[in-house]
């Protein structure tokens, strides 16, 4: 079954639950780009590295792993990424979704600051922009 373009979907979710898709999608964007050392950021093993449950020499380790894996997957070198302007749509589209999300988070938040989510987010993907709105209780 495929879905038309102009089917729109709602969504409503707590504040802290919007910051965990957002999170989700900076993630996705940022691996399907070649930042594959971007997974220890994970709130998950970020907690377990802070604990000492995760040993350091482990951790370097996996990130030499985790360099191999990215040569064979994505040809690039430790270090090196693909730009969001030359990213796979898939990669794309979260990106403009997370940039939305922290757009109305930062806005609503602090509407006078002068962060890079202050101001509006940019296109890259062929999707049109999502809308986000809150709804008052």
């Amino acid at each position: 079954m495929t879905l038309k373009n102009d089917t729109m979907y709602q969504l409503k979710i707590s504040k802290e639950q919007l910051e965990v898709i957002a999170k989700a999608l900076d993630l996705f964007s940022r691996v399907g780009s070649g930042q594959f050392e971007e997974i220890f950021r994970h709130p998950t093993i970020q907690k377990r590295q802070i604990k000492g449950e995760i040993n350091h020499q482990y951790i370097d380790e996996a990130r030499r792993h985790l360099d191999v894996v990215k040569r064979i997957a994505m040809n690039l070198e430790s270090g090196v990424s693909i730009g969001i302007t030359v990213a796979d749509e898939p990669n794309r589209v979260a990106y403009d979704i997370y940039q939305v999300i922290m757009h109305e988070l930062v806005r609503r938040e602090n509407p006078n600051g002068r962060t890079v989510h202050h101001h509006g987010p940019m296109q890259w993907s062929e999707q049109k922009l999502p809308e986000i709105s809150m709804e008052e209780k």
